[in-house]
């Protein structure tokens, strides 16, 4: 396997974006999203928050297909929250393991911290899951709160950890 290149994501990416997003809501608590968003959701979303906003879609990709991407939303839609930004992360499930979320979130922290419209970024994290806990400290990211139970999936409770860094 190649290393990764991380680029701005293009529409013709979407395809390859969605894919590995569904692998994670029909398969795993990763995300608490129990559907699945369809090509015009996608679509209308890249439009909004990247195209129309401020915010990032990165793609990774290794040996010419999308391996994973990382992108940034507004952490809450309330204005006072406009200089704060959620971070979420994906890797094909073949593809873990390999440096592609490193490779992502190394060249998203550093655009955000050059761009003077962010001062904070945050992450949820779906627990229990240690290889996530452990991923987000090493970039910088640190536990602010857990909130027991805020999900429910696959007939199951989960708590959710709020992790921050500055930018």
């Amino acid at each position: 396997m190649g290393a990764p290149a991380v680029r701005a994501a293009t529409t013709a990416d979407l395809p390859a974006v969605a894919a590995i997003y569904t692998h994670y809501v029909l398969r795993t608590t990763t995300t608490f999203n129990t559907e699945v968003r369809t090509p015009r959701q996608w679509q209308e979303r890249f439009d909004r928050h990247v195209v129309g906003g401020p915010h990032q879609l990165l793609v990774a990709e290794v040996d010419g297909a999308v391996a994973g991407y990382v992108e940034t939303q507004p952490f809450r839609e309330k204005p006072a929250y406009a200089r704060s930004v959620e971070l979420s992360v994906y890797v094909a499930p073949d593809g873990t393991g390999g440096g592609v979320g490193n490779a992502l979130y190394t060249v998203l922290l550093e655009r955000l911290a050059a761009d003077e419209r962010f001062h904070r970024a945050y992450s949820l994290v779906a627990l229990p899951n240690d290889v996530s806990v452990a991923f987000h400290q090493r970039h910088g990211f640190v536990l602010r709160g857990t909130l027991t139970e805020a999900g429910y999936k696959f007939g199951r409770y989960l708590d959710v950890a709020y992790y921050e860094r500055p930018l």
